[in-house]
């Protein structure tokens, strides 16, 4: 009796050396899903830094104001991913100039691998930016143009990553890029895009306190109509 309990110990012991020293392998990713480009072209293309004018249509270089409002407000259309996979969204709006551009060109398109690709979501720069020389006294109209930008409104989606990439690899080198932007840039996938939708649905549908934006613009609450603006009106105080 002694015997069988001194076997049955060590064959249990056996066991448990057995399970704490198996190897749990994750899942194998897949990409039955990936999308690529219809146009097979898989590097970022080069951002022209201004655009092209046809003399023989009459068009030619203009000047033009910062027109600040090209970059406020919400982005209504471009705000999700075409390739369901990884990519760069504007928190709030601002500008991109030819020099960005480039920059992240040359970045992506190095640290992209075989059967990875990336696409441009904005146009490239249109809209001019004047500067006078340095020790120029003021008057005289308006300087040069120095360079052309790209205005961005708020949650539009800037560029995509996608192909054989899991999120971590996207993520190795798209985060250190948003530090590149003169104005906040998150990273975003499919996944972190359709978990915001949910919750903001959620809220919406569990939401039972009436004081939100819609009900004080509608009843004039406090005389709001006398002091809000008509950006905050639109955009419900959220982008200015």
């Amino acid at each position: 009796m002694a015997s069988l309990n001194r076997s049955l110990l060590s064959l249990s012991k056996r066991v448990i050396c057995d399970v704490r020293g198996m190897k749990k392998y994750p899942f194998p990713v897949t990409y039955e899903n990936v999308r690529f480009p219809p146009n097979g072209q898989l590097k970022l293309p080069a951002m022209a830094a201004e655009p092209f004018y046809d003399a023989e249509k009459g068009e030619k270089k203009y000047k033009s104001t910062k027109r600040m409002i090209e970059a406020r407000g919400i982005e209504e259309i471009h705000t999700e991913l075409i390739h369901e996979q990884y990519g760069l969204a504007a928190i709030s709006g601002g500008f991109i100039s030819s020099d960005d551009f480039k920059f992240l060109q040359d970045r992506i398109n190095k640290n992209l691998v075989d059967k990875q690709f990336a696409v441009w979501r904005v146009d490239p720069p249109w809209l001019p930016r004047t500067k006078k020389a340095q020790g120029t006294r003021l008057g005289g109209g308006k300087g040069s143009i120095q360079k052309y930008v790209t205005p961005v409104k708020a949650k539009r989606i800037i560029l995509e990553v996608g192909g054989y990439i899991t999120e971590i690899e996207a993520q190795a080198f798209l985060f250190y890029l948003c530090e590149r932007f003169s104005f906040p840039v998150e990273f975003v996938s499919e996944s972190m895009l359709a978990e915001r939708r949910r919750k903001e649905e959620q809220e919406r549908l569990l939401n039972k306190n009436p004081f939100n934006w819609d009900t004080v613009i509608k009843y004039n609450m406090q005389n709001c109509s006398s002091w809000l603006s008509n950006y905050d009106i639109e955009w419900k105080g959220k982008y200015r």
